[in-house]
């Protein structure tokens, strides 16, 4: 049993890019990359690499990629015993053709095997995650998944990541069984229904999830912070001027991480979000989905110098 369950999916990442202007019904050189991904793996691995004691339950297929997927998370320290492989099936894979300008041309989604992660699923390994301090769920999760964890582990603190608008709906029925929450303001304005154009709007979003039963809020403002809530405090925390963005890819993921952390740590919510903004300020210093040098020394000099 780990103090940190993370419930949510495993993705294959492939991205080809050309050198010269893409050329069609025709072979291109280029380069070829291939990354371990998905939101909840993503959030697993900040919270291993922090030195958090994490789980991982998902799904994968029984091919090499999904294979080496799972062992990287292994020689990370986290607890891959819920992690299943099905027989007969292809690990989640998206696959992104760019164009000679690095802008996406196209790409082919291939994620259905997320489905295999039911109510029935979570019952075998429910005495595990019971055990957990929390429990991470990711918005490519079923809304019957979200809304049947939150019954099945109430008294356990539950953390949402909604992932994008579009799935953050599926949210909607169970977010009282949330303890915390991380949106952004587009996902915030989906779950509360309130139109965003402001900082007082900020607030009037984070008051209506508080009203449904949400414990603690994050909402993430692109370049411009974050919100924090809770009942007994509130605050914009802004970034530091000279930050450096190589890639924001995967900055929401990393604050995902620090929330789980923060939360068995028994934080303030203040504390865990500008914990949340020191390691958003090193995973956008990396074109990766999580910057390799994450760790928790690094972490802690940020907080410290209000990087």
């Amino acid at each position: 049993m780990a103090k940190i369950t993370v419930v949510g999916g495993i993705n294959i990442d492939i991205e080809g890019s050309p050198f010269e202007k893409l050329k069609y019904h025709d072979s291109n050189p280029g380069r070829i990359n291939l990354a371990f991904g998905g939101v909840g793996r993503n959030i697993a691995e900040n919270a291993a690499r922090l030195g958090g004691d994490v789980a991982m339950v998902s799904v994968i297929g029984d091919d090499q990629m999904g294979k080496a997927a799972k062992m990287e998370l292994e020689d990370l320290g986290v607890d891959t015993s819920c992690i299943r492989t099905l027989q007969g099936r292809n690990s989640a894979m998206y696959l992104s053709i760019l164009d000679d300008r690095k802008d996406m041309e196209l790409a082919l989604c291939d994620m259905d095997i997320i489905e295999a992660i039911t109510p029935a699923f979570l019952e075998d390994y429910r005495d595990f995650i019971a055990g957990s301090g929390i429990i991470a769920l990711d918005g490519n999760l079923s809304e019957e998944l979200l809304c049947c964890c939150v019954e099945m582990f109430r008294g356990i603190p539950v953390f949402f990541d909604p992932v994008s608008s579009a799935k953050a709906v599926k949210a909607r029925n169970c977010l009282g069984g949330f303890d915390s929450i991380k949106p952004n303001i587009i996902e915030a304005e989906i779950l509360t229904g309130i139109t965003i154009d402001g900082d007082e709007d900020v607030r009037r979003a984070a008051d209506r999830l508080l009203e449904k039963g949400v414990k603690r809020v994050f909402i993430t403002l692109n370049r411009d912070g974050v919100y924090y809530r809770d009942s007994e405090s509130e605050g914009f925390i802004r970034p530091a001027d000279n930050l450096k963005i190589v890639s924001a890819t995967g900055a929401g993921d990393s604050f995902s991480a620090t929330i789980l952390l923060g939360s068995v740590q028994q934080r303030k919510t203040d504390e865990i979000a500008r914990m949340g903004m020191a390691a958003a300020s090193i995973a956008m210093e990396s074109g990766g989905a999580v910057n390799r040098e994450m760790n928790l020394k690094e972490l802690l000099r940020r907080i410290n110098k209000n990087v």
